[in-house]
């Protein structure tokens, strides 16, 4: 197992290989671990950019055999870009079937197609004495290594494990829990800031791989005047190395882990008229307070919604008509319902009169302003990625 402070210290240090400049730095840092050149390692050269149509052909990551206290593993470690906040923040990104099951974000499964050859490739030449492959990602490269370690799991007979930093959401329900099956819970080392933006998106129905229990490090954000220093990669280098340390290992960063607001807290802040702004903290409790709405939902209407890769309707569609529909058909549904367009409106600072009728274009309205104004979060912490 990699320790918290190598894995997240490659997460950051992965960035230098999309400059020629800073590649021989990347290799020379890591050069008594990995095969950083020669036959022993495979570039990814992949394509992303804002959603399908603006593709950048760029180094994605780097696959190697492991050298020294590594040799018998291999790590495939991938970063983030800029320009793919575009197609992770927009409002009719669709999801497409993983090449393991699953619908996944559109956005995601491109990109991942782009380095799959390259990456099958490197799998078949691994040696016979290889028992274990690392992923390791930080924000959108975190989104690819969990597509990659699926992949892995499903495809080689080795032990694959997972480390990700500050990534989005990648699937959606089916896709996030057969992934953790196949890596294992143990396997999964999924850390985030407590108000890293970044995590927050895609909304609803995506799902983390995990979403709470055993492979779920959420830390608490360190004090800072600038907010988007929270989804940066230096600073999730220094909350799992404090003080430059060592010492830490995976149990000491779980201890680490801040109270989570329980189901009262969240029924508490959705009954509240307390006036409120859009902050990270504020973003955070909204999503958890839509899910947990959703859970109402289903239990005391008995409706859910199913979605599908090629609709007409967008996710905030679907999610726009099911709320519709609970507050028709439920008077004790529609009570929670209201009270989560009236907390969200008042997010964007939009009051709602006792009047309001409560249409499927107002509750979509109100989600697309929420969506809109938690996206420009997640794209000013975005443009400081690479």
């Amino acid at each position: 197992m990699l320790s918290p402070k190598y894995s997240a210290q490659l997460a950051k240090d992965i960035y230098l290989i999309k400059d020629p400049n800073t590649q021989e730095l990347f290799t020379d840092i890591y050069s008594q671990d990995l095969e950083v050149s020669g036959s022993g390692s495979q570039k990814l050269d992949g394509e992303t950019g804002a959603l399908v149509f603006l593709k950048n052909e760029h180094t994605m990551g780097i696959a190697a055999h492991g050298l020294g206290r590594y040799k018998g593993q291999a790590i495939v470690a991938l970063k983030g870009t800029a320009s793919g906040y575009d197609a992770l923040t927009d409002l009719n990104a669709g999801v497409r079937r993983s090449h393991t099951g699953g619908a996944v974000h559109q956005g995601f499964y491109y990109s991942f197609a782009s380095f799959l050859p390259q990456l099958e490739r490197f799998s078949q030449s691994l040696p016979s004495d290889v028992h274990t492959i690392h992923c390791v990602g930080h924000s959108l490269g975190g989104a690819l290594a969990t597509m990659t370690a699926d992949w892995l799991a499903c495809n080689t007979s080795k032990t694959v494990k997972l480390y990700t930093f500050g990534s989005p959401r990648v699937g959606l329900d089916f896709f996030a829990n057969e992934c953790k099956k196949r890596l294992g819970e143990a396997n999964i080392h999924r850390v985030y800031h407590s108000q890293d933006a970044v995590p927050m998106v895609p909304t609803w129905p995506f799902h983390h791989v995990p979403d709470g229990g055993l492979g779920d490090f959420l830390l608490p954000s360190p004090s800072s005047l600038n907010p988007i220093t929270h989804h940066s990669s230096s600073t999730y280098v220094r909350s799992v190395a404090p003080n430059d340390s060592d010492s830490l290992d995976w149990e000491d960063v779980r201890k680490l882990r801040p109270q989570g607001a329980f189901e009262r807290d969240i029924e508490a802040w959705l009954e509240s008229d307390s006036m409120i702004s859009l902050t990270l903290n504020t973003a955070r409790i909204a999503g958890d307070a839509l899910l947990w709405v959703l859970k109402k939902v289903a239990e005391l209407a008995g409706i859910t919604l199913v979605v599908g890769a090629g609709t007409a309707f967008t996710l905030l569609d679907r999610l726009a008509m099911l709320m519709h529909k609970a507050y028709q058909i439920s008077k004790d549904a529609s009570f929670w319902v209201v009270r989560l367009i009236k907390r969200l409106a008042q997010l964007i600072g939009v009051r709602i009169s006792s009047d309001v009728s409560i249409t499927v274009a107002f509750i979509r309205m109100i989600f697309i302003r929420v969506h809109r104004a938690v996206s420009d979060l997640v794209l000013r912490a975005g443009r400081h990625v690479d």
